[in-house]
């Protein structure tokens, strides 16, 4: 602790005595050079102590924005305005409260909607009813858009035509929307459909296809949009690919997730293909089989029939035996009986009925391909094989796993070898690059105070500059002297004499002589001729 003491002391004795060592002149320039610096620092702190602005709203229009500036004022809040007055800016602070306190009283407004039948005017007719409609409609339908995802702003035209008595010269209900995307992002054609949809059926008469919308680029979005009900081959081949897309995009993650676990990161590239069978397909079979157990009869029919009949004889022709004086002869009797039998019977047959539907999206195993390339210097640290051979076997064996790929299945002809491509390559490596070292002039050109140290060292050379071209001006005009600070303030200060006090006392010697030399040349050329001659002939003794 002594020894900081004693430090400190002797370095404020030096300091105390370079400082009576400074002429006056000198010491009146330090002085102003570090009340410079002084009021920079403090500038700087000061401005780095104050809030930064950030955005409360952008694009406003007029009437909002006057709103606005009309409330901050009221609420006594710091603003900027920036882009014509379109946006306002505020304290970071007091960016999210602001926006609150403004939300409770229902600003910004943007486009006006039914609030405007809030306030009736006397002597309104019809037609200005029908027009206060229209617009009360486009505003709240311009609310609902930009509640949307992507939808930073929107502003909707219908353009309702006037009845006719004559439905054929009727024109059909059209409407516009024009919208302004956040960061300038594409919307899909799912939200341009809901765009499209809610605006028609908002407004009464409108059809969907008389619906245009148009983005802050000029682009039309609802060309080639499929509506509710209708067909497109475009929309549709568009919505397979996607599904396609997705599908690789998930094998390829699997695979390539299960190779950085084997091989490290970065040292194996999976790229999958595959096609996907959208046609739509009902298939119906029928089998007839025979039951082993025997058969089973279905339906059955037995008919029986059965009859028995008695009768006499008759006697025999002739007189002996039809006249009754004649001796009686035994007429006798006889019976007869019939049966009938008939049986039918039906015998099912066995059948199965199969209705197979095949779901649209099912993969075509037969043309699924993987391509794998795998870096060797990956590969040699892997236990996977001491050949590329046995390496490519085993890999691909995990990528037939991870692509549901199987060898021997039904219908399908699918080899690994075929289906699944593995090559070992060296992976080139980017060069790292050589650390860039800055200098104290780069540091410096890099730093954010450089404006702020050309502007000092500009005022101190511009003072320097006035205090002596005012000195040589009243030295020219013949004014008397000044005493005091002034004198000393406004001398000259020679650049020959700084140029002096910075050499060593033999360049001081030399430039003696030399000043010497040079004014005798000047007073007596001859003289001059003479000494040279002089120095030259002792040289050559």
């Amino acid at each position: 602790m002594d020894s900081f003491v004693n430090m400190f002391k002797q370095s404020a004795g030096q300091a105390r005595e370079s400082w009576l060592k400074l002429s006056l002149n000198q010491k009146v320039l330090a002085a102003g050079a570090a009340l410079f610096l002084l009021s920079t620092l403090i500038f700087l702190v000061k401005q780095s102590g104050e809030s930064k602005f950030e955005v409360l709203y952008t694009d406003l229009n007029q009437k909002d924005a006057a709103a606005i500036v009309e409330k901050l004022d009221e609420e006594k809040i710091r603003y900027q305005l920036m882009d014509n007055g379109s946006t306002i800016m505020v304290p970071t602070e007091v960016k999210y409260t602001t926006r609150l306190k403004l939300a409770s009283v229902d600003l910004p407004q943007g486009e006006v909607g039914f609030e405007l039948f809030q306030e009736s005017n006397f002597g309104e007719t019809q037609t200005d009813k029908k027009v206060k409609y229209r617009e009360a409609l486009q505003g709240e339908l311009a609310r609902t858009i930009q509640r949307l995802d992507n939808v930073q702003a929107a502003k909707v035209n219908i353009a309702i035509p006037e009845q006719s008595l004559f439905t054929d010269n009727e024109e059909p209900t059209k409407a516009s929307v024009v919208v302004n995307t956040i960061n300038g992002a594409a919307l899909g054609s799912k939200e341009v459909r809901s765009i499209i949809n809610l605006v028609a059926n908002s407004v009464e008469g409108l059809d969907p296809e008389n619906v245009v919308i148009v983005d802050q680029y000029g682009t039309l979005l609802s060309d080639g949009v499929v509506l509710s009900g209708e067909g497109n081959s475009t929309e549709l081949l568009r919505m397979q690919m996607e599904l396609q897309r997705a599908y690789e995009s998930a094998k390829q993650t699997a695979i390539q997730t299960m190779l950085d676990k084997t091989l490290g990161k970065d040292n194996s590239v999976v790229r999958v293909n595959v096609e996907l069978n959208f046609n739509s397909v009902q298939e119906t079979s029928e089998k007839y089989s025979h039951d082993p157990d025997g058969p089973f009869i279905r339906s059955e029919q037995i008919i029986k029939e059965s009859s028995t009949n008695s009768s006499e004889t008759a006697g025999v022709p002739g007189t002996d035996t039809n006249i009754p004086q004649y001796q009686e002869v035994d007429t006798g009797s006889g019976s007869s009986s019939y049966d009938k039998s008939d049986e039918t019977s039906n015998y099912e047959i066995n059948k199965t009925e199969t209705l197979t539907q095949y779901a649209l999206g099912d993969v075509k195993y037969d043309y699924l391909t993987a391509s794998v390339f795998v870096d060797n210097e990956g590969a040699s640290k892997a236990n996977l094989g001491e050949t590329n051979e046995e390496r490519a076997q085993k890999i691909r064996n995990i990528v037939a796993a991870a692509c549901g790929l199987r060898e021997n299945r039904s219908d399908e002809n699918v080899s690994l070898d075929e289906n699944i491509s593995v090559e070992f390559i060296d992976f080139y490596t980017e060069p790292e690059p050589e650390p860039v070292t800055l200098s104290w002039l780069d540091k410096l050109m890099a730093s954010p105070l450089l404006p702020y140290l050309f502007a000092g060292f500009a005022l101190l050379l511009l003072t320097i500059i006035i205090l002596a071209t005012r000195k040589n001006r009243e030295v020219l005009e013949g004014k008397p002297a000044r005493n005091g600070f002034d004198a000393t303030v406004g001398e000259e200060i020679s650049m020959q004499e700084l140029v002096e006090k910075a050499l060593t006392p033999e360049e001081k010697e030399r430039q003696k002589i030399k000043d010497e030399i040079e004014n005798l040349i000047d007073k007596s050329p001859e003289a001059a001729a003479q000494v040279v001659k002089a120095w030259l002939l002792d040289d050559q003794r």
